[in-house]
């Protein structure tokens, strides 16, 4: 889309400049012959090379458009094999996904939350007999370790996973209750660190480590006592609250939300009116600021053309007052409003379209005003007649002359 509108606009431009070669040389009486006989506009318009060709141009894309419907036809086979095996595809995987389900039903959350629920136990109760077993001194140091650690780790695991599906069960069951987390603080420049999405996959690996390490410190107490002290010593299997509970850091401290407020006030609306004598320089230029407004994170509101105006020009002889010439020129004018501009890049956005600015064009940027919206509709002639129709039927002397009182 982006080509097409270039290369249209570039067509443009060598038109009119073709066009424009022989109309530079022409005095004001040719000028006004040319302004009044629509013909010499229509013959200079046919001379351009590049209007002569447009209907060759034409018969190609006609030619071309055909032949690529041709070759479209011939593909329609192949097309409808390929739908027809999309099809297939589709409905095989239609029936496995069916099947799947039902195979889901069969096993539902609760029951996989019981039977994992069970599994730790069973995992608890096999490391509790490991370690009866070498305090009884039924099995040596190395084989005790490494059954024992295997339990023990295989244990919490399956605690942290049993947690995690009573959790999500929970969630399923009271999805309306609000999150009870404690809110991070949000700072613009990144001053505080972002926390992560889940806090259960990292936190709850560590509280395994830190139990299990809490664990072979005992076992390493209970070797270096010995069996002497084995009924004096108390095993405690089981984490402490202290042991069981996470290791916050400075991140996780909630800290009170800071209200930045801007040390640069804003602009309201901005109005900026650009107006030309020329269609084609005046709307290049109107869409260029726009572009630098947007490069410059600006809010624009609204950017629109206004119905053109016209201004009369006249020459008079020298030293009289005799008309010479008399010229009418169009004035075309485009508009952009944009709203809560900063106060620091404002001033640079308009010296930077104002170093821009095409000759023959004026720019004007004011504060948005009542007037300037008023600017923007074209009056209703026949509506204002009617207007002023209705309010003389209100005066008594034009309604007593029509015979209604």
């Amino acid at each position: 889309m982006g080509d097409s509108s270039t290369s249209y606009e570039s067509l443009l431009d060598l038109c009119v400049s073709s066009a424009m070669g022989p109309v530079r040389n022409f005095n004001c009486e040719q000028l006004n012959i040319l302004l009044s006989d629509d013909s010499k506009i229509d013959s200079i318009i046919d001379n351009i090379p590049h209007v002569r060709n447009l209907p060759t141009e034409r018969e190609m894309g006609l030619v071309q458009n055909k032949s690529l419907a041709e070759w479209n036809l011939t593909q329609e086979p192949l097309l409808e094999e390929l739908k027809k095996n999309l099809l297939e595809t589709y409905e095989e995987a239609f029936f496995t996904v069916c099947i799947a389900e039902s195979l889901t039903e069969k096993r539902s959350l609760n029951t996989s939350s019981a039977l994992l629920q069970t599994a730790v136990q069973a995992a608890e109760d096999e490391s509790e007999a490991i370690a009866d077993r070498f305090l009884n001194k039924e099995i040596e140091v190395e084989q005790f370790l490494k059954e024992f650690l295997e339990k023990k780790t295989l244990a919490h695991m399956r605690k942290v996973k049993s947690d995690k599906l009573l959790a999500t069960l929970r969630q399923q069951d009271y999805p309306s209750l609000p999150n009870q987390a404690t809110p991070y603080p949000v700072h613009e420049n990144n001053f505080y660190p972002t926390p992560p999405a889940t806090r259960h996959s990292f936190w709850l690996i560590y509280a395994v480590c830190r139990r299990l390490w809490s664990t072979c410190k005992m076992v390493i107490q209970l070797m270096l006592a010995g069996s002497s002290l084995k009924n004096s010593v108390q095993c405690r299997w089981f984490a402490s609250l202290r042991e069981m509970a996470l290791a916050k850091g400075p991140r996780h401290i909630y800290e009170p939300l800071f209200d930045e407020k801007k040390r640069c006030p804003d602009y309201g609306m901005v109005h900026i009116r650009l107006q030309g004598y020329d269609y084609v320089p005046l709307e290049k230029y109107q869409s260029y600021v726009h572009k630098i407004a947007k490069r410059f994170e600006f809010n624009v509101k609204e950017s629109y053309s206004v119905a053109a105006t016209t201004e009369r020009v006249v020459t008079f002889r020298p030293h009289t007052t005799i008309v010479e010439s008399e010229v009418v020129l169009s004035i075309y004018e485009r508009v952009l409003n944009i709203i809560e501009a900063p106060s620091v890049y404002l001033p640079l956005f308009i010296s930077l379209i104002r170093a821009h600015i095409p000759i023959g064009i004026k720019i004007t940027v004011k504060k948005y005003e009542k007037d300037d919206e008023r600017r923007r509709y074209i009056p209703d002639v026949m509506l204002k007649e009617k207007q002023n129709e209705l309010k003389d039927l209100d005066n008594p002397v034009v309604r007593r002359n029509l015979g209604w009182e």
